[in-house]
């Protein structure tokens, strides 16, 4: 049976502790978190409002409906914010900063150039935009961002990544009583928190699954209550999903998630910054800033890429090892409408699959309007076949 899980009690200074202390938005899991904190700062992903009001009369109609749902929070949330960090992820993200940039005059906006490739060269032009948006961070801040509070803030987003990681094997793994949808509000606030609040508290709750997971294990490690091996495995693709319904729908059906790739998830927490060494970034005379920044973005495009970088060769491989790892029996691949960088993906990536003999499900959602009864029976249909 699955544990009562209640946020609020879980999480109490992480679901309010962004009041106290100044705050800078950002949108895409290539922004630098590290460099915000070490400016004075804390950052907070926009995931969007829950009801549009205003921002559909600034968009066309067949625009990102995450993008203009979070137009809609930067609208609501102009007092709350010292600045806004874009990056060019896609057409329709710098569409967002033009119009930010334009009617937020109260908020300062900076766009981050983020390449599509991951060699050298790209992760010295990265770093190079990286130093440029230090100078953004300092004129923010009026003082300068030293190396030594870069240095603790990327301690702390590796340990907070540490704890994220460890949290998601014990789940993915079975070896918690939680749904699907408590393990994705978990995921969400990890990203919309004060992160010192959160990874104080989030420590205490993955040590106390821990201990969970040593009483109910047996001799041989695992859990010791009994499975269905009928209940199919089944790892979740998409973009940014913060759809409550969609997990609430999915929780409630037979299938077991033991793997996931999107921007609210893996591709957020994997991979840490190697502060010990440069790295394969150029590292001749360079300074401890340049080194720091070079790490920096080696980690960010070395992350598990988004369906936005140029080689998707390197991103079907990341999905194949996922699937044979994790024994994957079949993909719900889900794309926001209208997002033209899924759409041209989905197809390859469901080619690579079938070789593998693992069926997929496509589904496309709005963001914030979401039609569960139909999506559920699809779902179950799919399941069917599994």
């Amino acid at each position: 049976m699955d544990r009562v899980f209640n946020l609020d009690e879980q999480f109490q200074l992480s679901l309010n502790g962004t009041e106290a202390v100044k705050n800078i938005g950002w949108l895409c899991t290539y922004a630098p978190e590290e460099m915000i904190i070490a400016s004075g700062f804390n950052p907070i992903r926009i995931l969007g409002s829950k009801k549009l009001n205003k921002s559909e009369s600034y968009f066309p109609i067949n625009f990102c409906p995450y993008l203009k749902s979070s137009w809609e929070a930067l609208l609501d949330a102009e007092d709350a914010l010292s600045a806004v960090i874009f990056t060019n992820s896609c057409d329709g993200m710098r569409r967002l900063y033009d119009t930010a940039e334009h009617y937020l005059k109260d908020i300062p906006v900076y766009m981050l150039d983020v390449p599509r490739n991951t060699d050298i060269r790209a992760k010295d032009f990265f770093a190079s935009k990286l130093k440029d948006l230090k100078v953004f961070l300092e004129s923010l801040s009026g003082s300068a961002m030293e190396t030594d509070k870069l240095t603790r803030a990327i301690e702390l987003m590796n340990r907070k990544r540490t704890l994220l990681a460890s949290f998601s094997r014990l789940f993915f793994d079975g070896h918690t009583d939680l749904k699907i949808s408590d393990y994705y509000k978990i995921m969400e606030l990890s990203t919309s928190s004060n992160v010192n609040d959160f990874v104080l508290e989030f420590e205490k709750f993955v040590d106390s699954l821990k201990q969970e997971k040593n009483t109910k294990s047996g001799p041989s490690g695992k859990m010791t209550k009994s499975k269905d091996n009928n209940i199919p495995r089944i790892m979740v693709i998409g973009n940014l999903i913060t759809e409550d319904k969609l997990w609430d729908m999915l929780s409630s059906i037979d299938l077991r998630l033991v793997s996931d790739d999107l921007c609210i998830s893996s591709r957020y927490y994997s991979r840490l910054i190697d502060n010990g060494s440069p790295g394969q970034v150029n590292s001749k005379t360079r300074s401890e800033e340049e080194r720091l920044l070079g790490a920096i973005s080696e980690r960010y495009l070395d992350k598990p890429h988004c369906m936005r970088m140029a080689n998707m060769g390197a991103k079907i491989e990341e999905i194949e090892k996922k699937v044979k790892e994790d024994e994957v029996q079949g993909v719900i691949f889900i794309s926001l409408k209208f997002c033209d960088t899924m759409l041209y993906s989905f197809p390859l990536i469901k080619q690579a699959l079938s070789k593998l003999k693992i069926p997929v499900l496509y589904l496309e959602i709005e963001y914030n309007n979401f039609s569960a009864g139909q999506v559920k029976t699809r779902t179950q249909a799919f399941l069917e076949m599994l």
